[in-house]
């Protein structure tokens, strides 16, 4: 028999096999990566291409970059090219490469150099390495190149080394699927040599570089990063190996990584932080925001930052978590321990006070995990906050009451006395509180101490005070106010909250309870909309595959049908991917996409439209929209299986 200690890990195991199932139906990526541009990625790539092709494999080149280096110009001659397509942008001719066309070709190899590459506007995709990730998923394999500073977890990194910050990145979880990663290394000083016999750059544009960015600090850094991401991609593929093969080793314990997100300046910073930390330790890692009161009063400026981060988070592989909450310190300990989570990353606060700051709380919640603080380099000046509207007819009522409340207490003043005349004047500034908000109920409150003072304390009829014990007695008033006017307001707010998630989860619920007896795809179809447009005000449509491509099956009357948004929605269920609205690829189109999921296949594509995506279309909300598209293609698929 064999020993137990001996026999591979079943998840491992497990994990195996998906791997080697995805990879029948997936073609082989392939990336030439290296320190810096110059180094030789492209004409290496163009090296192995050609004995890729003297070997009989079929392989056209989808896009080659050469700078106008002859050496490199010289391996393009033989290569089949598929031609670019041009487009015009400002009236700029911009020429990309023509997915559409390779995919038409089906070549069992193509060239496509610079991943980290932004298309233009009106692509398909907005980066080039989703354009790489459906040729992949097509079959086809591909050729790439890559420099280490556009890898989206150093670009922080490579901005303080180097002082330039780089716009083109890629998630470090792409960089991490491919099935293979050849390093093309060139000491500094060979390369600051081809640099200036401009065999990298012209002339010009050389001197210039090596001012800003080849200089030989700067090289070394850069060298070492991609030697050690080469190290770390060789040891993560061993690690897999000998747990499979049951080869003795020193496995950690699980750990879990969890990164607090604000919206601040720093934010972004934080998350590619927290990708290292748990990249380094092959870690799970969520990304929490608390949504709180002050939501409400973020500008426009930070609620860009909220979602850069949290779209970044997820690009890079993070679970995305939003609650709702009026304590953010109390939220994060709860999941934290609920989730069994190992670290917390937050951001170091930029000055100590008084009172404890965010960092301080959690560290006093959370005593069994690790506190990680990182502190973030802004790099642009953050907004006032955003002031609330002021509706003067609340005031208004406020005054009014509050007069009314002193007018009712002066007739009464003989039976009542001062102590409970107090008490009667602290009673609208309860119900204001409780119905207009804190603003209205302060106002309230101040203008009670004043009449109180004006008409209970001697001397009457004067703002002077006699005796200093009614001094304290007002600021104290004025303190309690405050304090209610707070419990009042976040009251109010975790109500609506509650009332929010209540409806949601009831529909659901709803949705669900529906479709387990729905006896036809077109009553499925029919309880859909009809329960999504109870969560959301939204017209929708769900198409169905039919002879190669998506039909619509139903739809609400304002839902816009164009040939255009029809082909966005079968390249949706082609490739099982969210599109359209509110994502990277075809960001242009009218509605949001989502594919209708089963744990083997696609079953359709839900299509929504919003008039307001940016207040919609939160990691909150993304996720009901998907349940409900995953709900209905389980009922769809039941409903099959019994046809």
């Amino acid at each position: 028999m064999i020993d137990t200690e001996e026999r591979p890990e079943p998840e491992s195991l497990l994990e195996i096999a998906k791997q080697e199932e995805t990879a029948k139906k997936r073609g082989k990526l392939t990336i030439y990566f290296g320190a810096a541009p110059g180094v030789g990625k492209t004409y290496s790539m163009l090296y192995d291409a050609r004995m890729r092709k003297q070997e009989g494999i079929d392989v056209v080149v989808g896009y080659v970059e050469t700078h106008g280096r002859a050496e490199t110009e010289v391996l393009l001659e033989g290569l089949e090219t598929v031609p670019l397509v041009v487009t015009e942008y400002k009236g700029i001719q911009l020429a990309e490469m023509n997915l559409d066309g390779i995919l038409a070709r089906r070549p069992r190899l193509v060239l496509v150099d610079e991943l980290a590459h932004t298309n233009a506007p009106n692509s398909r995709h907005a980066k080039r390495y989703q354009d790489v990730e459906e040729l992949l998923n097509a079959g086809i394999d591909v050729y790439s190149t890559l420099n280490v500073q556009h890898l989206e977890s150093l670009n922080d990194i490579v901005f303080r080394i180097t002082g330039v910050r780089v716009s083109e990145t890629i998630p470090d979880t792409f960089f991490h699927l491919a099935d293979e990663i050849k390093l093309v290394d060139l000491p500094f000083e060979e390369l600051l040599k081809r640099l200036k016999e401009g065999k990298v750059y012209t002339k010009d544009m050389a001197e210039n570089a090596v001012k800003r960015f080849f200089k030989p600090g700067n090289l070394l850094a850069l060298r070492e990063m991609s030697l050690r991401l080469v190290a770390g991609s060789v040891d993560e593929k061993m690690v897999q190996y000998m747990r499979a093969h049951a080869i003795g080793g020193p496995w950690s314990a699980t750990e879990r990584v969890l990164v607090g997100v604000l919206a601040s300046p720093y934010a972004e910073q934080l998350v590619r932080s927290a990708f290292r930390i748990a990249s380094d330790m092959s870690a799970e890692w969520v990304a929490l925001y608390v949504e709180t009161a002050k939501h409400t009063q973020l500008s426009d400026k930070e609620q860009e930052w909220l979602k850069n981060a949290l779209d970044l988070a997820e690009k890079l592989g993070a679970h995305v978590v939003w609650v709702k909450g009026d304590d953010v310190a109390e939220e994060i300990a709860r999941y934290a321990q609920s989730h069994n989570v190992t670290k917390i990353v937050m951001g170091k606060p930029r000055r100590f006070g008084l009172f404890p700051s965010l960092d301080r709380k959690i560290m006093v919640r959370t005593r069994d995990i690790d506190i990680f603080l990182f502190a973030g380099k802004n790099e642009q000046p953050v907004p006032k906050k955003k002031i609330g509207i002021i509706n003067p007819l609340n005031y208004i009522i406020s005054a009014v009451a509050v007069i009314l409340g002193s007018l009712f207490g002066f007739l009464l003043r003989d039976i009542l006395g001062q102590i409970n005349l107090l008490f009667l004047m602290l009673l609208p500034v309860v119900l204001i509180a409780i119905f207009l908000g804190r603003g209205p109920s302060i106002f309230a409150a101040i203008l009670s101490v004043i009449i109180f003072d004006f008409l209970f304390v001697q001397p009457y009829f004067t703002f002077a005070v006699s005796d200093i014990k009614y001094f304290l007695s007002f600021l104290m008033f004025i303190g309690f106010a405050f304090v209610i006017s707070n419990l009042a307001s976040n009251l109010n707010y975790k109500v609506q909250q509650l009332q929010q998630s209540e409806s949601r989860n009831t529909t659901l619920y709803e949705l669900s309870r529906d479709l387990v007896t729905a006896q036809s795809i077109e009553q499925v179809l029919h309880l859909m909309i009809h329960h999504t447009r109870q969560i959301f005000p939204c017209d929708m449509a769900i198409l169905l595959p039919e002879i190669g491509q998506v039909l619509v099956k139903a739809s609400t009357d304002r839902f816009q049908i164009t040939p255009k948004e029809l082909g966005i929605a079968t390249w949706v269920w082609l490739n099982g991917e969210p599109a359209g609205m509110g994502t990277d690829t075809l960001p242009e189109a009218w509605a949001y996409y989502l594919p209708m999921k089963t744990a083997d296949t696609v079953k359709g594509v839900v299509g929504f439209h919003f008039d307001a995506p940016e207040q919609v279309l939160t990691p909150e909300n993304k996720v009901v929209l998907d349940t409900i598209a995953r709900l209905g293609a389980l009922a769809i698929e039941r409903i099959g299986g019994k046809e």
